[in-house]
């Protein structure tokens, strides 16, 4: 009971009290209380206790048990959320700079597409020089061809390169102004 220990004590000397004088003056009550003995030994009795042991149980231990297994779940609750939030944030801070760098790539698509057509444009002289007979006779290029092939290109690998392709002819338009 929720009283105060000094209200506890008072209400003990009343039930003392009024057993003593209830026992002074009365059978009954004397007969009563001498026959609550047995009965508290029989059956009846161990069922009183044990109901009134169980209802003890049950609003001590068994609540407190209660208690915290209903904080264990909300703590296991609470520690996944965190978890899961933690694993979110730590998958954005970490794919970040890739998503900023694929964010640039297609923004840049448009000027990464004219630098491309730029450079094209750039390099069509230089396509058109390596491409060209100008100064030089296909004949002068079979010679310099079969000349190159035995100084280090195997036949196995006809094609040249489009560097050997350009100094080849350079060369020859070279040796074409010397004997001009």
């Amino acid at each position: 009971m929720n009283i105060y220990e000094e209200q506890k004590v008072v209400a003990l000397y009343c039930l003392a009290s009024l057993g003593a004088i209830g026992w002074g003056t009365s059978p009954h009550i004397r007969c009563a209380s001498l026959l609550l003995v047995p009965k508290m030994l029989g059956k009846e009795g161990r069922l009183f206790v044990m109901g009134y042991a169980l209802a003890a149980i049950y609003s001590g231990p068994a609540a407190n048990l209660r208690s915290n297994i209903n904080e264990v779940i909300a703590s296991l609750g609470c520690t996944v959320e965190l978890q899961i939030n933690n694993t979110r944030s730590a998958w954005r801070v970490s794919t970040a700079p890739l998503r900023a760098v694929f964010k640039g790539m297609v923004g840049s698509k448009d000027s990464l597409n004219k630098e491309i057509q730029n450079v094209s444009t750039s390099f069509e002289e230089m396509d058109e020089q390596v491409k060209s007979d100008a100064g030089y006779s296909s004949e002068d290029w079979d010679k310099n061809r079969e000349s190159t092939e035995m100084f280090g290109t195997s036949r196995v690998r006809p094609y040249l390169s489009t560097q050997m392709v350009y100094e080849l002819r350079t060369r020859l338009r070279c040796i074409r102004e010397e004997y001009s």
